[in-house]
């Protein structure tokens, strides 16, 4: 185990790719508490940003929670309500927060999406989140499917989008990790094992630098 982030508590929370077994809820916690952070994730399937601050068990489609490195069994498939951000920040103590959300809200396969809703979603749960050090990881290419009907056009336009909402949280854009048809999926959405790993890994290229900034007694900037 490396010690580059000992010391520093992460709370990872997010929808369906942080929610199931060889998704960003394997990948994410492996890695970085290898690197000696500890790690608390929480996952759920379509939760929305608002979702965390005033819970809504709108899905039956699973619900899981990780502390550091534990064996990962099946997620609660019953409808879950995401817990209350601030209760989890209340618990855990978290130097950061990681938001890993978009895809719930893009609307896909509609002509377009609500800004106004969207910039609601996002300002109750970034003014929830408050002072503590944030990230944001913004959603990553997926496949069309009749299913959902996610589009690069669509990601693209809500990834550029996010990128002026989440502030004060810093914004990890999940397009540009990866190039456009580099993903596969299982459904148009859910990555395959093996993408889940390369965009994991490219997330913590990414956040590495960001977290041992905080654990140094830095601050992060939008």
């Amino acid at each position: 185990m490396s010690a580059l982030l000992a010391g520093l508590t992460l709370l990872i929370i997010g929808d369906s790719h942080v929610t199931f077994k060889d998704s960003l809820l394997s990948i994410l916690p492996d890695e970085l508490t290898r690197q000696g952070a500890k790690v608390v994730a929480y996952g759920v399937c379509s939760s929305q940003a608002a979702d965390w601050v005033v819970p809504n068990p709108n899905n039956g489609c699973g619900a899981a929670q990780r502390i550091d490195d534990e064996p990962l069994g099946p997620p609660n498939m019953q409808p879950a309500s995401p817990p209350p951000i601030a209760s989890l920040i209340d618990k855990w103590h978290p130097n950061v927060v990681m938001v890993v959300l978009g895809d719930t809200m893009a609307s896909y396969g509609q002509d377009s999406f609500s800004k106004e809703w969207v910039d609601q979603q996002v300002k109750t749960l970034t003014y929830t989140i408050g002072k503590t050090a944030c990230i944001w990881v913004g959603p990553t290419w997926g496949q069309y499917s009749p299913r959902y009907g996610k589009t690069d056009a669509r990601a693209t336009e809500m990834a550029n989008f996010l990128k002026g909402e989440v502030a004060p949280c810093t914004y990890i854009d999940g397009t540009a990790l990866m190039k456009p048809g580099t993903v596969q999926t299982i459904d148009g959405i859910h990555a395959t094992p093996a993408s889940y790993k390369t965009w994991g890994d490219q997330i913590i290229q990414a956040t590495v630098p960001l977290l041992q900034k905080v654990k140094d007694g830095g601050t992060l900037t939008p």
